[in-house]
């Protein structure tokens, strides 16, 4: 049985050079990550290299919220309400008296 070691054929682990090529974030961000503790890295020689999940783990969502298409479904598809209901849930939300 052979021993393992990581890979650097750009589906386990990037060295921080192909982790910047391939859009993670700049190479001093990347740095400042590993020096925070935000972003774990693992030394093989002279090479930092981290773990391409370690990298998606950090990307944010821009945008659109994910969950604002589903209420927007789900208000579409809720029954209108009369004017007796609307007012029976602004009180009881406290918006105001019946």
């Amino acid at each position: 049985m052979g021993t393992y070691s990581p890979s650097s054929d750009r589906t386990h682990y990037l060295t921080l050079q192909e982790a910047v090529a391939e859009g993670f974030g700049a190479y001093s961000t990347l740095r400042s990550w590993i020096a925070q503790g935000r972003l774990p890295a693992y030394k093989t020689g002279n090479r930092v290299k981290v773990l391409r999940e370690d990298l998606e783990a950090l990307a944010v969502p821009m945008g659109i919220d994910p969950v604002e298409p589903h209420i927007k479904a789900l208000v579409d598809a809720a029954p209108r309400l009369s004017d007796d209901q609307i007012a029976r849930l602004r009180v009881a939300l406290g918006g105001g008296s019946r």
